[in-house]
């Protein structure tokens, strides 16, 4: 899979939006994800260190990131990049999660981009 990396909005999922896809994703994104960005990718996860305490809301249309887009806008190989390694407070997680399973959390992600949680 690693042929179909490129740099940024350039790099393209090769994983069809299913509905298997995303259910998968879901299921990574509730193990890996959900204790810091929530349930619905709006903060709020079980993890209350104050350093934690500023997760992006991925349905954020304001704050602009360094791609300089939102939150709601980041494209698929910026949500790989930041998950293979890591952003911030959030460190890499290239060595749990298998390439396949870093995209399919993408294609979840998006999901999670389009519900307008606060």
């Amino acid at each position: 899979l690693s042929g179909y990396l490129k740099a940024g909005n350039e790099a393209d999922n090769p994983f069809n939006n299913t509905e298997q896809n995303i259910e998968e994703g879901k299921a990574l994104y509730a193990t890996f994800c959900k204790h810091c960005h929530g349930e619905f990718g709006a903060g709020g996860g079980t993890i209350t260190h104050p350093i934690y305490s500023a997760v992006p809301h991925y349905n954020d249309d304001k704050q602009l990131r360094r791609c300089d887009l939102p939150m709601s806008q980041l494209k698929s190989g910026h949500i790989f990049h930041s998950i293979t390694y890591g952003l911030n407070a959030m460190g890499p997680h290239a060595s749990q999660l298998s390439e396949e399973e870093r995209w399919k959390i993408v294609l979840y992600v998006h999901e999670l981009q389009k519900y307008n949680v606060k």
